[in-house]
């Protein structure tokens, strides 16, 4: 029997805080498992616990006990773990990533990019957008490049209703129409309605694991 392999599992991760006191753990024994063709929703009152189990599951922080596995041959990519002027895309503009991109993924992000209302300007720095358009640049450059696992904190904080519903739409669609996985901070219902699993923290651990109906 061939064995299965989750898009990206945590098996008991734990990191430790600042100056290895084993007491003060960021995170403790966070174990779960996105399929791909899954929204994978993590949830909790700390956002500083999201975040932390994020940014290990994306790579961006190393545990210091258990394991994250990303199954053998996909692409991770993350939106919202790191600095904006750190992003990929900040360096550049939209217009200059649709001329560089293989046709394929240049549809992907042009209609991306109508879709997050940023076709008027595509032409500047993504560093020089708005909060609101930087975030959707980095949510269409993301997707237009194809990744297999994409782990995304902060989608929607401070944005208005209608472009926070944008984004989470498109990255709905890519989830249904191409099988990718989603790992995504919950920010409010409108993320907890798109998902299809909801992982809850408190204190840096998993209280809870709840399918979606």
């Amino acid at each position: 029997m061939t064995e299965h392999h989750p898009a990206l599992r945590l098996s008991r991760a734990g990191r430790i805080g600042a100056g290895g006191d084993e007491s003060a753990y960021v995170i403790e024994s966070v174990s779960f498992a996105c399929e791909r063709g899954t929204w994978t929703a993590v949830a909790g009152p700390a956002a500083e616990d999201r975040t932390a189990v994020l940014r290990c599951a994306a790579g961006l922080d190393p545990v210091t006990e258990g394991e994250v596995r990303l199954a053998e041959g996909l692409r991770l990519a993350h939106v919202g773990l790191l600095p904006v002027a750190e992003q990929p895309a900040a360096a550049g503009t939209l217009a200059t990533a649709l001329d560089e991109l293989p046709a394929g993924a240049a549809k992907v992000l042009r209609d991306a990019v109508h879709r997050l209302d940023l076709w008027e300007e595509r032409h500047t720095p993504v560093r020089d957008l708005t909060e609101k358009g930087q975030r959707a640049a980095a949510v269409a450059v993301a997707v237009a490049g194809a990744p297999d696992v994409l782990v995304a904190d902060r989608l929607t904080s401070g944005l208005p209703p209608v472009a926070a519903a944008a984004v989470l739409d498109l990255l709905r669609e890519a989830v249904d129409r191409r099988g990718l996985c989603v790992v995504a901070a919950a920010e409010g219902l409108a993320s907890l309605e798109r998902a299809d699993v909801v992982v809850m923290l408190a204190e840096g651990r998993v209280v809870e694991t709840r399918v979606m109906p």
